[in-house]
């Protein structure tokens, strides 16, 4: 039985200096919001990819209306564009302890053209490397989220005040459908996803949006949903999207192909944005 005790020991230290020197896969944490999930306004919730084991948890409403956009500020303050779409807008501070959104600043209602104010409608946020909050909104959709111009250049990049909720123009990104999240990249480059709502054959659409004039470039043609409205790096670099469907996805986008790899089935509806919660964080979650 010693004997038995002393190789089992031995082969237990030996094991653990083994994997200890194998690299630890750091997890990924991301925040998500499902709209229609609740009376008391949209859902927030987690997804946590750790290696192949995808868990989610529900963490409560916002009870701030329409929270559809995320955005993690250099800080750690969660933010988002609250209230009705295509109504009074207001940007919000998220809880990620609650989901609870705590509105300030003033209500963007839109911009006015031909003498009618038309709605912001903005959906599509990211807080820069510098810091800067950026968003982009004045698409004026369709019922399928097809941008409809006007004499006011449309579907424009804005900067963000957030102390006070002013929006500043930068410019037009001259893509034709609605921006629905925006990301950057290890580089500090812009991405955003545009695409639509209802059953269609225009696909999802990747950009890249020069942050200093607002111009949109298309990279590619997403290859899968075309209903992708969630977009955010993981802390390895990879592009990882939700969709707004009944059965949404949690997919690895390809810069290359566009192909979305599924990799998990989500267990609410409508995922309509994606933000990494834990972008420094080290191996040990710390």
């Amino acid at each position: 039985m010693k004997t038995i005790k002393i190789l089992t020991l031995v082969l237990t230290i030996a094991t653990g200096m083994i994997l200890g020197v194998v690299p630890v896969q750091a997890k990924d944490l991301f925040y998500t919001t499902s709209p229609f999930f609740s009376v008391s306004g949209a859902e927030l919730f987690a997804i946590e990819v750790n290696d192949s084991k995808i868990t989610t948890r529900d963490i409560g409403p916002t009870k701030g209306g329409n929270c559809a956009s995320l955005a993690m500020s250099p800080a750690g303050i969660l933010y988002s564009m609250c209230g009705p779409l295509f109504g009074n807008q207001q940007l919000a501070t998220i809880n990620p302890k609650t989901g609870l959104a705590t509105l300030f600043g003033v209500a963007n209602g839109g911009v006015e053209e031909s003498g009618v104010s038309l709605p912001l409608a903005v959906m599509a946020i990211a807080f820069g490397p510098d810091g800067i909050l950026y968003a982009v909104g004045d698409c004026h959709p369709n019922a399928n989220f097809e941008c409809a111009p006007g004499d006011h250049q449309y579907n424009s990049l804005y900067t963000v005040n957030v102390k006070t909720g002013d929006f500043t123009r930068v410019g037009a990104t001259g893509a034709p459908q609605f921006f629905m999240d925006l990301a950057f990249d290890r580089d500090g480059n812009l991405l955003g996803v545009t695409s639509t709502v209802n059953p269609s054959t225009t696909p999802a659409i990747l950009y890249r949006i020069d942050a200093a004039t607002g111009v949109a470039t298309k990279i590619v043609n997403l290859v899968g949903s075309n209903s992708v409205m969630g977009l955010a790096f993981g802390r390895d670099g990879k592009l990882f999207a939700t969709d707004f469907t009944q059965n949404p996805g949690l997919y690895q986008i390809d810069l290359d192909t566009g192909f979305e790899r599924a990799i998990a089935a989500l267990p609410f509806g409508f995922s309509s944005s994606l933000e990494l919660a834990n972008p420094d964080e080290d191996e040990d979650g710390n």
